[in-house]
Formats: C-alpha cells, sequence, structure tokens
C-alpha cells in the first residue's frame, strides 16, 4: 500500500475518534451541570432553613437557574433572591410568630406527669391515697 492509500484510513479513524470523544466530552458536561445543579439547590436550600424559611414549599419561589456555585463552592446570585424573598415574604422566615385571641395554649405540647416511683406509691397507699 502506498502512502496515499494509508492517509484515508487514518483521517477516517481520527474523524471517528474525535466524534466519539465529543460525544464522551458532551455526556461528562451533562453530568458536571446535572450536578452542579443539584449542588446550588440543595445549598440554596440549606441557606433558606438557615436564613429561617419555616415554609419549605416556599423554596420553589427561588429561580436555581440563576443560581451558580463557583469554583470555590460558593453560591451566586442566592443572596440578592433571598433578600427580596424576605422583603416580600416576611411572614415566612422565623421570628414572626402569630399573635391570636389566647389560642397559644393549642400551640404548647402537653407535659405527661412524672411516673412515681415504687416508693413513692408504697407511701401513698400506706397513706390511703
Amino acid at each position: 500500500m502506498t502512502e496515499q492509500q494509508e492517509r484515508p484510513n487514518d483521517i477516517d479513524a481520527m474523524q471517528t475518534a474525535l466524534h466519539k470523544a465529543n460525544a464522551e466530552a458532551q455526556k461528562h458536561r451533562e453530568q458536571r451541570n446535572t450536578y452542579r445543579d443539584l449542588a446550588a439547590r440543595l445549598a440554596a436550600q440549606n441557606s433558606l432553613a438557615e436564613a429561617g424559611l419555616t415554609n419549605s414549599k416556599a423554596a420553589r419561589l427561588i429561580d436555581y437557574s440563576k443560581v451558580t456555585v463557583t469554583e470555590t463552592g460558593e453560591l451566586e446570585g442566592l443572596t440578592e433572591q433571598l433578600d427580596a424573598f424576605k422583603e416580600d415574604f416576611p411572614e415566612l422566615f422565623g421570628g414572626n410568630k402569630r399573635i391570636s385571641g389566647g389560642a397559644d395554649a393549642a400551640d404548647k405540647k402537653p407535659v405527661a406527669p412524672k411516673p412515681k416511683t415504687s416508693a413513692e406509691r408504697l407511701v401513698a397507699q400506706l397513706h390511703g391515697n
């Protein structure tokens, strides 16, 4: 075989390898973006919880496409949204307790009486209680 006959095969093989490498790189970029988006969402939800958000369903109002994770792991674009969110919906964040007409007793957990020890039960039986 002459050198000219070998070159087309080499070019075809290189193009095939290049297409395969590009497809694999695209798959890895998509995976990276998926994990990056997931990390941004989880970090944003954690930040909202730390800010005192009491309604986890309200976190759906955050535009996560505007939140990015930097190379150092910091979140960009969340602080501005969080500040606006706090301003628009302050009642969703901790510290703003509902005040009603004395119905706060329902908010308290019932306290079970402390069980008596065997000695206390014996003393109560002796005293006829």
